[in-house]
């Protein structure tokens, strides 16, 4: 479950621009409007900037979202005008990002600059969100830091992050993404003014998909959980695609079914054996489904948005 990225500025006060004040009488009133950002390794558990008591002269004040960056294979064949597409994706791409250190000293500049990078620098990626687009999350890794010095106390810094999916997702996943009290929703993700649900008890349902691509467990590795409960051996099918996944043992109503990805789990543990391999994937828009073998059956899609 994920968790609330930004904490509420009701009980927890955070810097503002405030007219003329140069940050130094008081530390929550600065020249500039700062903009909050939040990192996490998993993708639940976050930590902001502003929570680290060790950044206090540190703040980020412009940032350039990142462009798609698509990439073509193209074969010639000399016998033919032009050439032949062969493959296309989406390569990664950069998020610059300008930040300011204020210190009152060298000494303390030169802290700051080491908290800064140790806050960023990661061998193996994370997560980040920017508090103006609260409710995406790039993936990425934080390329060297480029200073500009005003002075022996004072610089600014570019902070460029390969977002190296080549894609932004949404924070909270689907089973998450109408949770009031954590704010994971926003106009502009491509959820259509409707009664949407990634739930159903029901034999034949819909499952929609805002995400700019399609959601590819098998081709692209995305994250996809179809939870499964009920009584009886399952066979569900995505109408759209024409994508079947069959279970050939029978459930009990106390078991889950996991397909995760494209592997199955029964209550915790592989059992893929007992499949037909099937896997499901989700086009953009609606995918019709069915389920069929399965009484009382109980069906949940956990997946993130991606978009471009």
């Amino acid at each position: 479950m994920t968790n609330q990225v930004f904490k509420d500025e009701t009980t927890n006060p955070k810097p503002h621009a405030y007219g003329f004040s140069n940050g130094h009488d008081n530390p929550s009133r600065l020249p500039l409007e700062p903009i909050e950002v939040a990192i996490s390794a998993d993708g639940v558990n976050w930590e902001s900037y502003y929570d680290d008591e060790n950044l206090f002269g540190v703040h980020m004040y412009d940032w350039d979202p990142a462009i798609t960056n698509p990439v073509d294979n193209w074969q010639k064949m000399n016998t033919r005008d032009g050439q032949n597409r062969t493959s296309g994706s989406f390569d990664s791409r950069d998020i610059t990002t300008t930040w300011m250190i204020d210190g009152d000293n060298k000494p303390e500049f030169s802290m700051l600059l080491a908290e800064l990078q140790n806050f960023f620098m990661s061998r193996n990626g994370f997560w980040i969100v920017f508090g103006d687009e609260p409710t995406f999350k790039y993936r990425v890794v934080t390329k060297p830091i480029a200073p500009t010095y005003f002075n022996e106390k004072q610089g600014t810094f570019v902070i460029t992050f390969n977002n190296y999916t080549g894609m932004r997702e949404s924070v909270g996943t689907s089973l998450e993404i109408f949770d009031k009290e954590k704010n994971f929703f926003s106009y502009g993700m491509g959820i259509p003014n409707k009664d949407i649900s990634y739930e159903s008890k029901e034999e034949k349902f819909s499952i929609y998909n805002p995400s700019s691509v399609d959601i590819d467990p098998l081709g692209q590795n995305h994250y996809l959980k179809i939870h499964i409960k009920g009584s009886g051996s399952p066979t569900l099918t995505n109408k759209t695609t024409g994508e079947i996944f069959t279970y050939n043992i029978v459930l009990s109503t106390n078991d889950e079914l996991i397909l995760d990805g494209v592997d199955p789990y029964l209550n915790g543990q592989p059992d893929g054996i007992n499949s037909n391999h099937g896997t499901i994937s989700l086009v953009k828009g609606d995918n019709e489904f069915e389920i069929s073998g399965l009484t009382n059956s109980d069906i949940a899609f956990e997946f993130y948005f991606i978009y471009f």
